[in-house]
């Protein structure tokens, strides 16, 4: 069985079935079910800077959205920016909170931010 669903109707475009299996008993329509990544509801798309938008990938969507959260400038804390995701009351977030949400998201950037300032510095030693 082949890893990929069958090519789709629409030439370029690809379509899957709901009950595709995705891996580790997870199909398609788990994924749709859990409803909208939170930061796709606050900003609806990755940042154009690939450094930044390098780090995020790195993030659950829940993470994501919080730091998108926390870049507003009328947001003054981690555990502010948590807040407002965690009033969002989506699936992917419930029970969680937001103190502990922000600090971990604020942790988790800066060893991101260093790992991405590690790589960029080796890749221009290396040039």
């Amino acid at each position: 069985m082949s890893m990929y669903p069958p090519p789709a109707p629409f030439p370029g475009v690809r379509l899957w079935s709901l009950d595709f299996a995705l891996g580790d008993g997870m199909t398609t329509y788990d994924m749709v079910a859990s409803g909208p990544d939170p930061y796709e509801v606050l900003a609806g798309a990755l940042p154009t800077d690939r450094r930044i938008a390098a780090v995020l990938a790195e993030l659950t969507p829940v993470e994501r959205a919080v730091a998108m959260a926390w870049a507003d400038p009328q947001v003054s804390s981690w555990t502010e920016a948590a807040s407002i995701i965690v009033a969002l009351e989506e699936p992917l977030i419930a029970g969680l909170e937001p103190v502990a949400l922000g600090e971990r998201v604020r942790r988790k950037l800066k060893r991101l931010g260093a790992r991405q300032a590690e790589r960029a510095a080796a890749a221009g030693v290396a040039r």
